[in-house]
């Protein structure tokens, strides 16, 4: 018998809007994490600014490259890189990125975008009408984090798209409750006092004045404490003033930029979380991988996480039933423990990333349609 031909792995182009933090970041790593480089070689690419993921993706081994210039010559410096690196597959890791695959057209090979956030919200808002036709005529096959999602993408015909969900690590229970010591000493706490938890950009989606109001509802009644830990993005100014106007200043605190949120999570009794629309929120399956109880507003993909009253609960956008579930939750520590184990117990079973990137991997290696 004679011995089968060594298969070169086939290259891809990955391209990502930026690489400061970030969930759509920290799933991109995985994915790159759980790339067999016997099939496959990837190059990753960045329109936007360089970051803190920077680094780990290039431990790795996977080069990473910077576009530069104008719009219009970042598609063309794009076009050109592809070719000289002979990608059969190109990966838009957003919706934002996905309109680079106009730059690819004529080429052979299979364009892939994502959709990771509801109603197109991280397109411009000026002329977000032509961003979103260039978001969905830049590829052939598209993937969404969340059904509402896929239902909405799904309306364009002649564009085929899947579900795929977000995946997340789960740390063992040892290193779950050092983080929640390390962190509850470095914030005074005691184990009677309540912890609610929210992570995200200090932006307007993230509705953290909302987080912020419910939690001065709950403070009347518990005994709690807050934090919110997340980059600015124009709010926390608002924020502030919005904490000193409660006076909540020795409530809740504002923490900024945490190199890895999911180690103050796990610090955490109840996450919190209040966004106006999502994707699928990787700060609660985070939560849930640690075994903290989620409160959250019914954004997009969250209902594929948290069944009522079983992994964690449901709330409309009013900050007087959030505070109820919270404050039900704060009440209860057998109830915490209950939903915290079963939304432990869901997310090891149905997302972990070599479970969920084994299927992004398998799309890569689909035929592209004909012309």
């Amino acid at each position: 018998m004679g011995v089968r031909p060594k298969v070169r792995p086939r290259n891809i182009a990955v391209l990502i809007g930026g690489l400061g933090f970030g969930g759509s970041e920290r799933q991109l790593y995985l994915f790159l994490a759980h790339c067999d480089r016997q099939c496959w070689q990837p190059v990753l690419y960045v329109s936007g600014a360089l970051g803190f993921w920077e680094a780990p993706v290039r431990a790795l081994g996977v080069p990473v490259m910077q576009l530069q210039g104008d719009p219009l010559s970042k598609l063309r410096q794009f076009r050109s890189a592809v070719i000289a690196q002979g990608a059969s597959c190109f990966f838009s890791w957003s919706s934002y990125t996905n309109g680079f695959g106009l730059a690819l057209l004529g080429l052979d090979g299979l364009r892939i975008g994502s959709f990771r956030n509801a109603d197109f919200s991280d397109l411009p808002k000026r002329m977000r009408g032509a961003w979103r036709w260039m978001s969905l005529r830049g590829i052939s096959l598209a993937i969404c984090n969340s059904r509402e999602t896929l239902a909405a993408i799904a309306d364009n015909r002649g564009l085929r798209s899947v579900f795929v969900p977000n995946a997340v690590e789960v740390f063992p229970s040892e290193r779950v409750e050092a983080y929640r010591q390390q962190w509850r000493s470095r914030f005074e706490l005691d184990d009677e006092t309540i912890l609610v938890v929210g992570v995200g950009r200090l932006a307007p989606q993230k509705c953290f004045s909302r987080f912020i109001d419910t939690i001065a509802r709950v403070a009347c009644e518990h005994r709690v404490q807050a934090v919110i830990a997340g980059e600015d993005r124009g709010c926390q100014s608002e924020l502030e003033a919005q904490v000193a106007r409660l006076k909540l200043q020795d409530t809740v605190r504002l923490v900024g930029i945490v190199s890895d949120a999911r180690e103050l999570i796990c610090a955490a009794d109840i996450y919190l979380l209040t966004s106006d629309h999502e994707g699928m929120p990787n700060v609660v399956l985070e939560a849930m991988a640690a075994g903290v109880s989620c409160v959250a507003t019914k954004v997009n993909g969250v209902r594929d996480l948290i069944e009522p009253g079983v992994t964690g609960f449901l709330a409309s956008w009013d900050e007087d039933e959030l505070a109820r579930y919270v404050g039900s939750l704060g009440a209860d520590r057998d109830l915490r423990r209950a939903i915290g184990c079963r939304a432990r117990a869901l997310v090891e079973r149905e997302y972990r990333p070599e479970q969920i990137m084994a299927r992004l991997w398998a799309l890569c290696g689909q035929r592209a349609p004909a012309h």
